[in-house]
């Protein structure tokens, strides 16, 4: 996956002139592959209230920030969970598999947050915000790797002047502006060629509850 997203942004604009200062993820009613939990995290490890870590990073043209789930860490609590609701739970089969998904253990593959300020990617992704005077347009995707699947299920465009901060909300709210995009097969944008704009979010999406499924930025006074 992260091979993916290294060549997929590799085509980035130049000029570092313009910068926005990033200062950090915020999650709410995240309980399922939080973005907060350290590679070295193990299965009984606490991953709440850990720093995203890149706080006060100036976000430039060629400088795209990335960041990734734990997904062993992830993929361990969903194993847990399962011999806890078949062992004591006495659930089995088909009881056990329906069981896991009511409580949202279904999307527990990769997950990357994508940041940039690269015309390549803004001047296409929410094209009806633009920046002008000087300003600058961000741009934030969240991205899911399943179903043998790279899947888009979120993302946010805003713009902002220059030096100015904000931080990215994500939340386990569904993502209607995602729905508005072509699907998979129809998509003939630059973007789509590249595997990184198309409505291609599977079932899964809706039954992810607790697990990321909305970026939303946040503009800092």
């Amino acid at each position: 996956m992260k091979r993916f997203f290294y060549i997929a942004v590799g085509l980035l604009w130049s000029a570092d002139a313009q910068s926005i200062i990033f200062q950090g993820l915020v999650e709410a009613g995240i309980t399922k592959n939080s973005f907060f939990c350290p590679a070295s995290a193990t299965g009984s490890t606490d991953c709440s209230n850990v720093d995203s870590g890149a706080i006060g990073y100036h976000v430039s043209g060629s400088q795209p920030l990335q960041f990734f789930n734990n997904q062993s860490y992830w993929l361990k609590q969903e194993t847990d969970r399962e011999t806890i609701v078949h062992t004591d739970l006495k659930y089995s089969g088909a009881s056990l598999r329906n069981k896991m998904i009511s409580e949202g253990w279904v999307a527990m593959g990769g997950y990357c947050i994508l940041i940039s300020i690269s015309p390549i990617l803004t001047d296409l992704i929410m094209p009806a915000v633009k920046a002008s005077g000087g300003n600058i347009k961000v741009i934030v995707q969240l991205w899911y790797n399943g179903s043998q699947l790279i899947q888009l299920w979120s993302q946010d465009a805003a713009v902002l002047p220059q030096d100015k901060g904000f931080k990215v909300l994500i939340t386990s709210d569904l993502d209607s502006q995602i729905a508005k995009l072509p699907a998979l097969a129809s998509e003939k944008t630059f973007l789509g060629k590249l595997g990184l704009q198309q409505n291609n979010r599977l079932p899964e999406y809706a039954q992810a509850t607790g697990a990321p499924r909305s970026v939303k930025i946040q503009v800092l006074p």
